[in-house]
């Protein structure tokens, strides 16, 4: 007689495909709920910035209208993991929120990618074409973006710095 246990994982194994993603260093964070990876990238930046050695005001709670704010600086922080094309759909970004830069994290296999873009680079197109969430929708968007367009995480430091300039 077969183990209902031993049948369940054989079944979940089949239909978790991991692809590209499979033995590679960031494979946990694809497989992480969505809701969960969005607080670890909120996490990680602040304390990277923390790190690099940012001015950085930690948030007393989640609520509110931006992630983070580092050198004076408010961020809307947006995460998404590569998809089996090479490109990162950051989902429900917001016009009406109250923040100065969005802050989009791109996690590939082996890879933490970004990139940043004002809130009048969202509202005038720069940034890329916002498609919105849902039909007949105006509050939620989401921006694709290939990897190539993003930059590696080890130019972080001189990109923030060069927004604190543009102030």
């Amino acid at each position: 007689m077969i183990d209902p246990l031993a049948l369940l994982l054989e079944i979940a194994k089949e239909k978790t495909k991991l692809g590209k993603w499979s033995g590679q260093p960031l494979e946990l964070i694809k497989v992480m709920p969505n809701s969960t990876k969005g607080d670890l990238v909120e996490t990680f930046i602040i304390e990277y910035s923390k790190e690099l050695g940012f001015d950085v005001v930690d948030r007393t709670n989640r609520l509110g209208d931006y992630d983070a704010k580092i050198n004076g600086m408010t961020f809307e922080i947006k995460m998404a993991t590569e998809d089996i094309s090479g490109n990162f759909q950051f989902n429900h970004i917001r016009y009406d929120y109250t923040y100065d830069w969005i802050l989009c994290v791109g996690i590939a296999p082996a890879d933490i990618i970004f990139d940043i873009w004002s809130k009048a680079d969202l509202v005038t197109g720069k940034a890329g074409k916002l498609v919105s969430m849902g039909r007949g929708q105006n509050s939620s968007f989401k921006l694709t973006k290939q990897k190539k367009s993003l930059h590696p995480i080890s130019e972080f430091m001189s990109e923030i710095k060069s927004l604190a300039k543009e102030k």
